[in-house]
Formats: C-alpha cells, sequence, structure tokens
C-alpha cells in the first residue's frame, strides 16, 4: 500500500506493475474463491484510467443488478487516500445520480437506500455507520454495511475469507430483495445471514445456552439442520461423528476430495451456536511447508516478540467461555507431515485429567518459550487445551499428501467418507432452529475406564470382542494398546446411554475406525490377519478361506453378497477392498 502512495506521486501510470495487480491479479484470485459464482458475479479493479486514481476499488458486481460500478448496489474494497485503510464495503454507484442531481441529493438519495436495506437484511456483524475515512464522501455516505482493515493489522487470509464469504451471501440476500422474489422462511432464518450479536427479525440464535437436553432429539434436530442446507449424509454418519467428539476431542474425516468433510464440521457447528461470525468455528487450511507447531502455537520474531498461532489465540478465547464448545478444523491436515506440527497437541490432549468438575491437561507453554517478551507469557503462559475445543482435521489420501504414523491415528477416530452418490432430489426441508447448546452436550464424561464402572457389562462385553480382534492382531505385530481399548468403550458406552444404534453397528463404527486404520504390509501375515477379521466382522468362524487362494477377495465379497445378517458389514466390507488391493498389487493399507 505504501507503494502505490510512491507510485502515484512520482512513477508513470502505463504498464505500471501495480495496475496489473489491481486490475488483473487480484479480481482472477477472488474469482477463483469457492463462493464466488462467476456466472452471476463479476470481479473487478481499477486504478484509474489515464492517470492514478485517489481510492482504488477492487468491486464485485451481481450482472443482474449493475454491470457498472457507476450505479447500482454491489461489493467494493475501498483503499483509503492515505493507503492507511482497507474497507470492505457494500456500496452504492453514485456517479450516475450525480448527473441528474447535485452532491447534497445524490448524498441524501443514498443514505436513504441504505437505511431501507439495513431494515431488510442483518449486519452480520458488519459496521452499519458511515464512519469510514476514505476521503471520498460519495463512498462514505454511500456505504451500507463496511469492515475495516487497518494497513498495521491487516487480519490473516482465513479471515478475509470468512469476511467476504459473510458480505457476498449478505449481497445474495439483497439480490433476492431487489428482484422481489418471495423470502422463504428458511432464507429469513439462515443464521449465516445474521449477527449474532443483534436481535432482528432474521435472528434465530438467541443469546439463551440450553444446558438441558435431550441427546437423541438434538442430533436428529442437528441432521435435519444439515439436510435443509443441502447436504445429505449417510445414515448415522451425525451420529457416529457426535460419539466420536464424545469419546475424544480429536477426529480426523477423511476420504474423496469434494465429498462434504469440511462441511460437515462446519454445518455440525453452526447447528449448536458456533460459526465463523461469532468466533467459535475456526478453519485452518494447513500449508505444505509447516514442519513444526509455530503456524499452531506461535513463534518470536528477531526482536523477541512472540506471535500467536491459529490455535494460541483461539485457545485463549475458548478458555474463556468454557460453557460454549469451539471448534477447530484443520483441513487438508496431511498436506504436511502431521506429526512434525501437531505432535506436541496430540501429546498434550493425553494428559487430559479431572480438576474437580472441570478437565485440564498440562500446559501447552513454557515461560521459556516467550524469551523476553513479557507480555505474551503473562497473557498465554497458563493456557492449557480447554474442555470445550474439539479439533477435526480433514484430509485426502493421495500423491500430494503424507500417512499418518500410528502416533496419530491411535489418538483419533478416522471416519471415512468415501461414499458417493450422485443422485439428488429436489426436496424442500425445513430448516430447524440453532440451538445454542451448553458443551456439556460434546463434553467427555469419561477419561479412563474406571470412570464407567457404572456401565461394567457393557465394557466386559466390548472388551471380549477387542481380545478377540487384538489375538489376531498380535500375530504381525499390529495389536494395539490400553488407549484404543479405553477410547472404543468409551464410544460404545455413550452409545448406550443416549440409545442412539445398536451395540453391532457402534463396535462396526470403532473396527473400522479406530482398528482397521492401523493396518497395512504386504507379507502373507497380513493376508492371515485380513481373513482373521474377516471371520470375526461375519460372526462365523467356520467359514473356510485359504490362505494360498489367490482370489479371496472374491470370495469375501461374495459371501457379503449372499448373506444379510452380518455383525461389522461396513467392516467386513473394508477388509475384503484392503484383501482386493493385498492380492492385486502385494501391498494394502486403510486408504484405498
Amino acid at each position: 500500500m505504501n507503494n502505490y502512495v510512491k507510485a502515484r506521486t512520482s512513477e508513470v501510470f502505463a504498464r505500471h506493475r501495480l495496475g496489473n495487480l489491481i486490475r488483473r491479479d487480484i479480481p482472477d484470485l477472488i474469482s477463483n474463491l469457492p463462493f464466488i459464482d462467476t456466472s452471476v458475479l463479476k470481479v473487478q479493479g481499477s486504478c484509474g484510467k489515464g492517470n492514478w486514481a485517489t481510492i482504488p476499488w477492487i468491486s464485485i458486481l451481481n450482472k443482474k443488478i449493475t454491470q457498472t460500478t457507476q450505479e447500482g448496489v454491489y461489493i467494493v474494497y475501498l483503499f483509503s487516500e492515505d493507503m492507511k485503510r482497507i474497507y470492505l464495503t457494500l456500496n452504492q454507484g453514485y456517479t450516475k445520480l450525480k448527473q441528474k442531481h447535485g452532491k447534497k441529493e445524490v448524498i441524501e438519495i443514498m443514505q436513504n437506500n441504505a437505511v431501507s436495506i439495513r431494515e431488510s437484511i442483518a449486519s452480520n456483524g458488519f459496521n452499519t455507520d458511515n464512519n469510514l475515512d476514505l476521503g471520498n464522501e460519495f463512498y462514505e455516505k454511500g456505504s451500507i454495511f463496511y469492515k475495516e482493515y487497518t494497513i498495521d493489522a491487516i487480519p490473516d487470509d482465513n479471515i478475509l475469507y470468512n469476511d467476504l464469504e459473510r458480505m457476498v451471501e449478505i449481497y445474495n440476500f439483497y439480490y433476492k430483495i431487489a428482484t422481489k422474489r418471495p423470502l422463504d422462511i428458511e432464507a429469513q432464518q439462515d443464521n449465516i445471514l445474521v449477527s449474532i450479536n443483534n436481535v432482528n427479525v432474521y435472528n434465530n440464535l438467541s443469546n439463551e445456552i440450553y444446558d438441558e437436553f435431550n441427546v437423541k432429539d438434538e442430533l436428529q434436530r442437528i441432521s435435519k439442520y444439515i439436510q435443509s442446507k443441502g447436504f445429505i449424509y449417510e445414515n448415522d454418519a451425525i451420529i457416529n461423528f457426535y460419539l466420536s467428539l464424545k469419546a475424544k476431542p480429536f477426529v480426523i474425516l477423511a476420504g474423496t476430495s469434494g465429498t462434504g468433510k469440511s462441511k460437515l464440521v462446519k454445518l455440525f457447528a453452526e447447528s449448536i451456536g458456533a460459526t465463523s461470525e461469532n468466533g467459535r468455528f475456526k478453519l485452518v487450511p494447513v500449508k505444505p511447508d509447516w514442519s513444526d507447531p509455530s503456524e499452531l502455537f506461535g513463534y518470536r520474531d528477531l526482536h523477541g516478540k512472540f506471535h500467536p498461532g491459529h490455535l494460541t489465540t483461539f485457545i485463549k478465547e475458548a478458555s474463556e467461555n468454557i460453557d460454549l464448545p469451539y471448534f477447530l478444523c484443520l483441513d487438508e491436515m496431511n498436506l504436511a507431515r502431521v506429526e512434525y506440527y501437531l505432535s506436541d497437541v496430540l501429546s498434550i490432549m493425553e494428559t487430559r485429567r479431572w480438576d474437580s468438575e472441570r478437565i485440564i491437561t498440562d500446559r501447552l507453554f513454557t515461560e521459556e518459550y516467550f524469551g523476553d517478551d513479557e507480555d505474551a507469557a503473562l497473557k498465554y503462559k497458563d493456557l492449557y487445551l480447554p474442555e470445550n475445543l474439539y479439533i477435526i482435521g480433514t484430509v485426502n489420501m493421495d500423491e500430494t499428501t503424507f500417512p499418518f504414523s500410528k502416533k496419530v491415528l491411535d489418538r483419533a477416530n478416522t471416519i471415512e467418507f468415501s461414499h458417493v452418490d450422485l443422485d439428488f432430489k429436489f426436496e424442500h426441508y425445513n430448516q430447524p432452529p440453532i440451538l445454542q447448546l451448553h458443551n456439556n452436550f460434546l463434553k467427555s464424561e469419561f477419561l479412563i475406564l474406571k470412570d464407567c464402572e457404572l456401565y461394567e457389562e457393557t465394557i466386559l462385553t466390548t472388551i471380549s470382542v477387542l481380545k478377540e480382534i487384538n489375538n489376531v492382531l498380535l500375530e504381525s505385530n499390529q495389536h494395539f494398546g490400553y488407549r484404543i481399548r479405553d477410547e472404543i468403550c468409551f464410544y460404545i458406552t455413550y452409545n448406550q446411554i443416549y440409545d442412539l444404534i445398536t451395540f453391532d453397528k457402534a463396535m462396526d463404527y470403532e473396527i473400522l475406525q479406530k482398528i482397521l486404520p492401523r493396518i497395512q504390509g504386504s507379507s502373507i501375515s497380513i493376508k492371515r490377519i485380513l481373513i482373521e477379521l474377516f471371520k470375526i466382522c461375519i460372526n462365523n468362524q467356520a467359514q473356510n478361506f485359504s490362505y494360498d487362494n489367490a482370489a479371496v477377495n472374491e470370495e469375501m465379497f461374495k459371501y457379503l453378497n449372499n448373506n444379510k445378517t452380518i455383525p461389522y458389514k461396513n467392516s467386513a466390507l473394508k477388509i475384503a477392498l484392503m484383501m482386493r488391493r493385498l492380492e492385486e498389487d502385494g501391498v494394502t493399507s486403510y486408504w484405498m
């Protein structure tokens, strides 16, 4: 921005690199964002025509509202004359108005229009005054909604991305009003268009925290809420996701790109009152160059000043609002080696323990971590992983990503999204209300197996199945330890308490998510393990599969097709797929 002031005052306008940046590079970047529908929206930038503009801008126009920034309502980034501030605004074109009216009348028309729009659309957290400091009164008085960024405090890309997405949603909603389309109840109640801090006719998220609830009923409401947003997941997927978070606040969502993994996290969080707008949902795209925890925890610069990372600031806020759940979504978390940047978090998570009625962990930082930055030490040194923090990672398994070590897999439920049904039904789902649920909805109730002593029969039944599986895995040193045993027991026990799905279905999910992801290799012992596990899953030890047969997977698929009552059918199917890969490629793993 400082370069622009220098260029404007002392450099030739024609073919200047800043012109390309504003007119082409930034608009291209915005046009490629997933929420920008370029069939409807046009992105363009300007730094002047023939001479440098005092106030450069980058606009987003709905082509059905206006084709030019000279008239109509549109989104525009405006750079202040002194280049010390940038404003993201929903604004109005004034050039054509000036051709018909004087300055005073133009400003009055625009302000009346702004008031009318604000009365019809929630501000969604944006400013609604006209206190912009741009150096152009028309832009300042024509603003409907805006957010200011100062040059010395530009937020990270994730915040800028979320701000623009919210403004585009407001703009889309304005289009419905401008074209006099009927506003259905769902659109009026859409929480995305609501300012959490303001109460208005569009707001269906109250500030009331619901600390009494029926878990089964709430999960049905959440599932319907997600359906109302146009996302349909397999039966019991929401229940499984809930039980996984309840058992351990670290879950991995794996599978084919574009199957709605990140969307599930966002909509689940949103349905219980956690959004990016109120700061309780944060999506952090993982970068391939993350080789240590500094992006999450923070780092000291050359001057010794501590700069907090994504996780540190999020944990700080979560710790100050302990009664409400906070969701951190690490998007494409295996673009970098997870062990390199997340191992400290996973280790600290294992120190969870009871402190009266609260769950605490060891501290995240030692005082030495902050060096001489006493202010940072005072602010962050006592942070630990709070009981209301839930970390979810989304992963794609392909040639651009890294595999997981057992240290990571042992600590998470790995939910696979591999089923894709391209059919689509144009059905209308009424949107249920968003309820701000107390953290008790997700908070772990068991940290050690002794906490489950009231459910001894369920625990012993679960352990008997796990012992049978572990005896098979022991042959190839693939067996698991107490951590996996305990977390599977927690999952099964929560399922029994809330009467959600059958025992067999719950155990099927846990075999699929906690045990099978650890199995990989190319030896004959892996083939024997898969055969014996398949027998356990179909509950038929008498079924004969020859280790020497080169087409055991075909026999497995045939058995699954011919038998309907299979206790752990999803796990059996996964084993058959792993067997097919072993027999075709000579090596196998959970990740197909």
